[in-house]
């Protein structure tokens, strides 16, 4: 769908739409001359302006009707302190009411009387600001987001991937194939739910998210209302700088680009349908009212999609005098012009005579949004979304039946401050009588100088005809009682009571310190006080939260250019509860802390020490460790807890111990083999020691075989019995051992002079000790 905003050739759109209407509506009507037709056309465009400013003041009528125009002013005053006793002392407030009074000319001071205290002993302010810092403390922290994107449990494939999974699917893919691919477009959703949440808050931060929120809560706080608005867009500047390579010369480069935005709006200054019962949304239509100076409206010359020759007609005429709806506060610069702004639905062939360009298959009516400078209309486009849901959002603190505004601080804690203003005033009277005596004369007496203000030192007369007989008589004083204390009472029974009607003890706010004694009443108070700021928080999710960032995640689908965060996503916004549960958890988490070192039960101290400065509203990468810093304190080897040493050496113990098992084994293994070694040695050493014994045997039997007989027969001598067995070996003779060199020659020559067998009796001379020989 296009449209072609409104510019400086709209009157010659007005016709050609005109025409187009026309010939739709009643086909073969003759077209007529010029004249004609710029009357129907401002005929036509005059109809269509009445019927939105009709819309605008039944808008403001209705808003006004509902009473809570006064209930604001009120809950306004008491913030700022100031009620019908006092307001003639405020007469330079701007507060509307109070300064519309005095305009007028009407009376505030009351009629005349005694004088009497007028204190205002304000506790409206203290309770709000307590309400809406709390609130806001826990619902914005600087290092976390009250909501998160993330893919469905099932998501939606693009048509790409679906035909990719069709083209899997008709071929023959493994089961691990098909797991693989889901797996990563799985990856692939988580990825650009991390990209589109990246987006988001990026214009959120460019917007001053957080310092825009606290202030629509302070609203909420303090007149039980507050509209966010958003995403609507607006223009970015990005300023840069950039250096010629040629000449070197820097040249500081603006960049402009339309981004979404949000901000606060003023609630006296938004006006939605009076039809819309608790949910602004349920209505047709909505109004913007805001401020601008001539220079803004200039500015808007240079802006697309305003008609020119309209805002130079506004230019001429100035601001109006005469202005609609009431204001929070009175202003009185009349240079200063009212801009309306229309978010609805309009018919389409009236879009079309202002020159939007619409398709031939559109619905009859289209989401629109108008801007009405001095009741000329001086832009009209389609709405920013398709789906023409109001860009605002309204938070109530406490809920209002009927109406989508809500009930505050200020209205909740407003019974209580009465009876605190007219307890703390009667105390003040009643000091006042109280602080001085009251004066009885008699008759005939008169002071001498003629004053009858008392002073020290004062003379009296009595007069020669007066009854007075004793001067006693002349003079009385009475002093009024005083009832400090009873009046007291009561005022400390009030701010009692504020604690309860708020719902906010005074300990949370700092006032006094009579907080319990022990850590279970401490929890146990906290929880209690914290049960109406959860069901806030809740309803920030609900009514805030939820639908603005999902505002801002159609926007992103339908305008991004950056196809990589877009998807089947969805919002979680359940953080703002879990943030305010996380400051509820800061005493066990210290105790979570304390028990995290030991192993045994698989906690991370590191993640714990995060969530615990968190609660605290501090970022824990301000103060974490640096990768260098942690390597370093790495190689220092710090000592260790005396129970994580004791379990490492229990540890290394039953290691060693494993080690010395298994050496053991392997000794035993080593003797075994050394063992059977052994025998094996042992059994060789056997069977050469047989085989020696067997040839010494078998020598020494050939060796004495010559004297076999003698033997016998010494044997046979002394009893024995020879048997008579074959010989072992065979016979042979002395001479045959001798040749063959078994055995040697018998020694014939025994003289030790000489050799043995000498070949000659000259080799005793030659070779014995006589001759030197050897």
């Amino acid at each position: 769908m296009t449209h072609k905003p409104m510019g400086d050739n709209a009157q010659q759109a007005f016709e050609r739409g005109f025409k187009d209407t026309m010939a739709t509506v009643m086909p073969g009507t003759e077209v007529e001359d010029q004249d004609t037709i710029e009357a129907k056309i401002r005929h036509e465009r005059d109809t269509f302006l009445l019927n939105l400013i009709a819309k605008r003041r039944e808008a403001v009528s209705g808003r006004n009707s509902s009473g809570i125009e006064l209930e604001w002013s009120e809950d306004e005053e008491h913030y700022q302190g100031i009620d019908d006793a006092n307001r003639a002392f405020h007469a330079a407030n701007q507060l509307y009411r109070t300064s519309k009074a005095h305009m007028l000319g009407k009376d505030t001071t009351g009629p005349a009387g005694p004088a009497r205290s007028v204190v205002f002993l304000n506790i409206t302010r203290s309770y709000v600001d307590a309400a809406s810092a709390r609130v806001s403390d826990m619902l914005l922290p600087t290092d976390d987001r009250a909501w998160a994107i993330s893919p469905t449990p099932i998501p939606k494939l693009t048509p790409y991937l679906m035909q990719q999974l069709r083209d899997m699917m008709g071929l023959s893919y493994s089961q691990k194939v098909m797991e693989q691919f889901v797996d990563l477009q799985i990856q692939n959703a988580k990825t650009a739910a991390k990209k589109m949440e990246q987006a988001i808050e990026d214009c959120l931060v460019e917007s001053n998210w957080h310092g825009e929120m606290r202030q629509m809560i302070e609203d909420s706080g303090r007149i039980g209302s507050g509209v966010f608005k958003g995403p609507f867009p607006v223009r970015r500047v990005a300023r840069m700088t950039k250096r010629d390579p040629v000449t070197g010369e820097v040249k500081f480069i603006r960049l402009s680009e339309i981004k979404p935005g949000s901000k606060r709006i003023d609630p006296w200054n938004f006006f939605p349908d009076p039809a819309c019962g608790e949910n602004i949304h349920n209505g047709s239509y909505t109004w913007e009212r805001e401020y601008l100076s001539s220079r803004k409206v200039k500015e808007m010359l240079e802006m697309p999609g305003y008609d020119k020759a309209e805002l130079m007609a506004v230019l001429r005429e100035g601001p109006k005098s005469a202005r609609e709806g009431s204001e929070s506060s009175h202003r009185q610069n009349d240079a200063e012009f009212e801009m309306w702004i229309f978010h609805g639905h309009c018919a389409a062939e009236h879009l079309r005579m202002y020159g939007v360009e619409l398709e031939d298959d559109v619905e009859e009516k289209m989401p629109t949004m108008a801007v009405v400078i001095n009741d000329r209309l001086v832009k009209i486009t389609l709405s920013a979304m398709d789906e023409g849901e109001f860009p605002y959002d309204v938070l109530a603190w406490q809920r209002r039946p009927g109406l989508p505004w809500g009930v505050g601080v200020s209205r909740q804690i407003r019974t209580v401050q009465r009876i605190l203003n007219g307890s703390v005033r009667a105390m003040m009277d009643n000091a006042s009588l109280s602080a001085a005596p009251q004066i009885i004369l008699g008759n005939k007496v008169t002071p001498e100088d003629g004053n009858w203000t008392l002073y020290p030192g004062k003379r009296w007369r009595v007069e020669a005809d007066s009854d007075i007989t004793d001067v006693r008589q002349a003079f009385n004083a009475f002093i009024v009682p005083s009832v400090q204390n009873e009046l007291m009472n009561i005022i400390n029974w009030a701010m009692s009571m504020a604690e309860d009607t708020t719902g906010l003890p005074a300990m949370l706010q700092g006032i006094r310190g009579d907080s319990p004694n022990t850590l279970g009443g401490m929890q146990l108070q906290d929880n209690n006080a914290s049960s109406v700021l959860r069901r806030l928080a809740r309803r920030f999710d609900d009514y805030v939260t939820q639908p603005h960032i999902q505002r801002y995640f159609d926007w992103m689908m339908q305008y991004s250019d950056d196809d990589s965060i877009k998807g089947d996503f969805q919002i979680d916004v359940r953080a703002s509860s879990a943030l305010l549960e996380r400051s509820n958890q800061q005493s066990f988490l210290m105790q979570m802390l304390a028990i995290s070192k030991d192993p045994t039960y698989g906690l991370d101290p590191a993640r714990l020490m995060k969530e615990l400065l968190k609660g605290q509203r501090l970022d824990p990468e301000r103060v974490a460790l640096t990768e260098e810093q942690k390597q370093a304190q790495a190689e220092k080897a710090a000592p260790q807890d005396p129970t994580l040493q004791a379990r490492a050496q229990l540890l290394s113990a039953q290691a060693e111990h494993t080690q010395a098992r298994t050496a053991v084994e392997h000794v035993k293994v080593s003797v075994e083999q050394a063992r059977a070694e052994q025998l094996q040695a042992q059994a060789a050493t056997t069977n050469v020691e047989g085989m020696y014994s067997a040839t010494e045997a078998a020598k020494n039997l050939l060796m004495a075989s010559p004297v076999a007989g003698a033997s016998d027969a010494i044997w046979k001598s002394a009893g024995g019995t020879d048997k008579d067995l074959p010989p072992a070996l065979p016979q042979v003779q002395g001479n045959e051992l001798v040749a063959s060199g078994l055995v040697p020659p018998p020694q014939t020559n025994t003289n030790p002079l000489t050799p043995a067998n000498p070949a000659s009796p000259a080799t005793g001379m030659m070779a014995g000790i006589e001759g030197g020989g050897d």
